[in-house]
């Protein structure tokens, strides 16, 4: 596995929205079980309520998406994980152009 100390566990999207805390951490959003889905990497201070705002009607990308899996993990990093995760792989969502 490539993620250092990241929950490398999926979840079903969104049936498994509730078990997500509402803590602050990162998330991914994945079209697949495993990292190589992976087209989206958010922040957010609460998880729960973040991933139950997706797929992100503003992120044409993400309508377009087959979103079925999350992995999430608890930082007060939030901002500087994001960006750890984003340059590692550097999903397809992420790009603003």
């Amino acid at each position: 596995m490539k993620w250092k100390n990241f929950m490398t566990e999926f979840y079903r999207f969104p049936e498994d929205i509730i078990k997500a805390p509402t803590s602050e951490g990162v998330y991914l959003l994945s079209e697949t079980a495993s990292e190589n889905g992976v087209v989206y990497v958010g922040r957010a201070d609460n998880l729960y309520q973040r991933l139950s705002q997706h797929p992100d009607p503003e992120n044409p990308c993400l309508q377009r998406k087959d979103i079925s899996y999350f992995a999430y993990e608890v930082t007060s990093n939030s901002e500087n994980r994001e960006q750890e995760l984003t340059d590692e792989y550097e999903p397809e969502c992420d790009r603003t152009n």
